[in-house]
Formats: C-alpha cells, structure tokens, sequence
C-alpha cells in the first residue's frame, strides 16, 4: 500500500493552506480591519479542531479504510453516494483554486498565450504525481516546502523594512461580526478535514501531534502574512484582488527588483501540490465505486473536469456567482468534514446493534 509519514502528509497540508491564503481577498478575510483576520484564523483553527473529531473517531474504528470504503460496507450500493460526494467536493474545490489562478494571471501579468495552457500543465503535472502515487506527491511537496519557506522568509525581510505601525488598526473596532465571516471563509477554504476522511488510512506516525502542528504553524504563517500586509499596505490593501502579490511587489533587491515573480513562482508550485492531493483522494474515491486497486489512469480525466472547471468559472460572470461563494464553499466542507463522518459512524454503531460486523 502507497504509504507516507504523518510528516509528510501535514507537511502537504502545510504547502496546501499556504496556497490557499496566498490567494485571499483581504475584504472578505478581514473587513474592517486587516488585524481582525488573526484572530479569525485562530478562532477557525479552535473551531477546526471540533469539525475534525467525527473524521478521528471514524479513523479509529477503521484505521486501513478510507472513508469511501467504509460507506460501502455500512450501507451498500446506497453508501457510494459518500465517496461521490467527495468527489463533487475535490472537482469543486481545486476548479475555484484554478480559477483564483487564472484570474490572477490575467489580471496581474498578462501572458502572450491563452492562460489556460498554464492551468493545464500544471495539472498534467499535478495528475502525473497522482498517478506516481502519494509518495511521488509528499517527496515533491518536501521539496516545494523547502523553496517556499526560503521565498516567504526572504520576502517577508523585505517587506519588513517597509512596515509603518501607524498603518495599524484597532482589533475589533468593527465589531466581532467580520471576525466571525473572516472565520467562516478561513474555515469554508480548509480542504484538510475531507482529504483526512480519504488519506488518513495511507498515513503512519503521530497524525494527531501532525494535526497540531499544522494548525500552530498555518496560525504562525497567517498571522505574520497578514500583520505584514496591514502595516506595510495598510487601506490600499483592500483595493488589491490579491494584496499578497501587492505586498511582494513592493519589495525589491537592487539586483532583481520586484519579487512578484517569487510569488507568482510559489503560487504555482504549491499550486501543484494541492491539486495533485485532490486527484490522488478523487483516484481513492473511485476504487472504493469500482473495487479496483486505486485506478491510477482515473486521475487524467479528473484532472480535465478541473480545468475545465476552473477555466469555466474565470470565464463566466455566472459561474462566478455560483462558485465563488463563502456559503458554498462553507456548506461543501461542513458535508465532508462532519455530516458524512457522523452519519457513518451512526450507521456503524446501529449495525453493531444488530450484530453485524462492519
């Protein structure tokens, strides 16, 4: 079985989330004020800790199956519905991860080609390193971790020098109701919980200790990211689609200049390393449909749904609307991380009533 350590996988997750926040609106992150987004992460972290105890219960009662493969043994045919679920959930979420992207690319740099040949290389990428298996994917991931934690440091020294406290705002001075929507998007964007439900089963080590770790360092990340951007962009920050990439493109080096291009750089390796975990969970799903050993060639067309998703909701206005919204996205990880986890565990503590083994 394709296996890798509790490091590594949180390690991915690490690379993931940075990916994630990289590409946040500062309105919707934080209103008001940029600093209340610290403490809507925090608090989406506490509250992370809570949605993830059904996927930990249901992983200690069947610590080799994935979740897709557990459904089908509580409920039968009927509980293939679970791993399409997560399925819709991987499409959905890597396609609005593709289309932030490609938004990003027209917007900001404007390439001589259609900018849909970038996603779709870097999903080919992507969906080679799922098709390698998930080792394939946490080697790459260490490697990437590596180069984006050398490109944050060194980004955040620059920008440092430009940091004016009177850019600061109270915490707060707005009230706590966009502290409690900065959360809710921080919260509606963590793909840990479902990628958990369907990879945990190929994790070894301290997965708990890992869980806690990722959550402090992603707190650490956040915060310094944001604490950066409020002092050094202050209200010009919320005129930005992408204040991060505003942040770095004011930082320069007599000989480089700007360093846009190193967030542009790591956008796309993490970027890769995101969707290759989501192909890999989509090619997990499938074998528990099909009982197939983990169908490797499943990842390629998963992969064209994805661009063609994402390409679809950056092109169209409607898409948008639809895709793009916090509730959506809230609701999608509200159904994998809690309510599928718990109606299993319900179905297997009824089963164990009747004397079923499941």
């Amino acid at each position: 079985m394709d296996t890798i350590s509790a490091a590594q996988f949180f390690g991915m997750m690490f690379v993931s989330r940075i990916t994630i926040t990289i590409a946040l609106n500062a309105q919707y992150a934080a209103g008001e004020s940029l600093l209340d987004g610290i403490l809507s992460y925090l608090l989406a972290m506490a509250v992370g800790f809570l949605l993830a105890v059904p996927v930990w219960l249901l992983h200690k009662r069947d610590p080799s199956l994935p979740i897709g493969e557990t459904a089908v043994r509580v409920f039968g045919q009927f509980g293939k519905l679970i791993p399409l679920c997560y399925i819709l959930y991987f499409w959905v979420m890597n396609g609005v991860s593709l289309a932030l992207f490609q938004l990003f690319l027209l917007d900001n740099v404007n390439p001589d080609f259609p900018a849909f040949l970038i996603l779709t290389a870097l999903v080919a990428v992507a969906a080679y390193g799922a098709w390698r298996g998930l080792e394939a994917i946490a080697r790459t991931s260490a490697c990437v971790l590596v180069l984006l934690l050398l490109g944050t440091v060194l980004v955040f020294a620059l920008v440092a020098r430009r940091f004016q406290k009177e850019n600061l705002e109270p915490l707060l001075a707005g009230g706590v109701s966009q502290l409690l929507r900065g959360a809710a998007l921080f919260l509606s964007r963590t793909s840990l919980f479902a990628e958990m439900a369907v990879l945990l089963p190929f994790v070894k080590g301290r997965k708990v200790l890992g869980f806690s770790l990722w959550a402090g360092s992603t707190s650490l990340f956040v915060g310094v990211l944001i604490f950066l951007i409020a002092g050094c962009l202050g209200q010009y920050a919320y005129t930005q689609n992408f204040p991060v990439y505003a942040l770095t493109s004011i930082s320069e080096i007599s000989s480089m200049q700007r360093l846009d291009a190193v967030f542009t750089g790591v956008w796309m390796m993490g970027l890769i390393v995101q969707t290759a975990c989501g192909l890999y969970a989509f090619r997990v799903c499938v074998s528990s449909l099909t009982g197939n050993k983990l169908a490797p060639w499943i990842v390629f067309p998963s992969g064209a749904v994805m661009v063609g998703l994402g390409v679809g909701i950056a092109s169209d206005y409607k898409m948008q609307t639809v895709f793009m919204d916090t509730r959506l996205w809230l609701i999608l990880t509200g159904i994998t991380a809690v309510l599928l986890p718990l109606v299993l565990l319900v179905g297997k503590a009824a089963a164990r009533r009747k004397g079923e083994r499941v």
